[in-house]
Formats: structure tokens, sequence, C-alpha cells
């Protein structure tokens, strides 16, 4: 996965976009939107981890921004404060993790980001319909994917937003 990490305290920032590539992922960091902007201009991302306490722009409201103009685009909001019934109201339903990050937590969130993206979140395994396909005689089963899961489980290209042409990205 592509993903940006905006934390105005470079330490923190820096060490999770490290983690980050040493799990395998491609990762950036930013120390605020703006400076994130050119990133966004030019790469699509997967994945964004976004701090809490930010001086310009709060967290919640950078994941905001990012939803309304890379719809596919989830947000993660960090904090090393505890959380609190004001900071849990401003991060909403979003998913939380406490710095220091755990790596057991890192891995679990980003699995989860992850079976989002390839379509397995939106529906679950248990409702496909399962066929008998018997390529040259040989018996084998095979899942049958409802044409809406794999619409969803396409990445919309910037050439077709629906994510309707053949093959997706």
């Amino acid at each position: 996965m592509r993903i940006l990490v905006i934390d105005d305290y470079q330490p923190h920032g820096e060490s999770l976009r490290e983690l980050l590539e040493a799990r395998g992922h491609e990762a950036l960091y930013a120390e605020s939107y703006s400076h994130a902007r050119g990133h966004l201009e030019v790469l699509r991302f997967d994945l964004a981890f976004l701090d809490l306490d930010m001086p310009s722009l709060r967290g919640p409201i950078v994941a905001d921004l990012l939803a309304e103009r890379f719809p596919g685009l989830r947000s993660v909001i960090v904090s090393a404060h505890a959380m609190t019934d004001d900071r849990r109201r401003e991060v909403g339903d979003r998913p939380f993790l406490r710095k220091p990050v755990s790596i057991e937590a890192l891995l679990e969130c980003l699995a989860r980001v992850e079976r989002e993206l390839v379509g397995l979140a939106v529906v679950p395994r248990s409702v496909f319909p399962i066929a008998v396909y018997q390529p040259l005689g040989l018996p084998a089963v095979y899942p049958v994917f409802p044409l809406e899961a794999r619409i969803r489980s396409t990445r919309p290209s910037p050439s077709d937003p629906s994510g309707l042409e053949a093959g997706g990205q």
C-alpha cells in the first residue's frame, strides 16, 4: 500500500514511516496538510495516518478534507494523548491508534484496510454463492463474485472515477 503519514512532530512521523516501510509499504511523511499537498497532487494513496493534535489543521479536519477530495483514501487518527470524551467525539468513527503505536495494533489496522481495498469487507465471504467449474474435466470449486463486489473492489482510475471500466486499476 502507499501510505501518507502527517504528523507535526517529526520524530513520531518519521518513525511511523520507517516502520511502515519495514513492513513492505511505500510510505511518505509530511509535517502538515499543506506540506502533504504536493504528494497528494502526484500520487494516489491508499491510507493516511494523521496526528490528532496538529497546530494548523487537526487530524479529523484533515481526514474530512482528504475524504472529500480522495473518496477512496482511508484515514487513521493517531495521538500520544489519552482519549477523552471530547476527543472521541472529534475523532468520530474513524480508526484511532495511540502513540507510541504498537506493532500489533498497526498490523491489525493495516490488515483491515487491505481487506477493504480488495473488497473482502464489502460483501462477507459467507454470502458468495459457490459454483462448480470443471475446466478440461478437472473438478474445482470457485466463488462466484457478485458484480457489485467486483465493481467496489476495483480502484477507480483518473479517467474513470466510477471504477466501471474493464479491469479497474
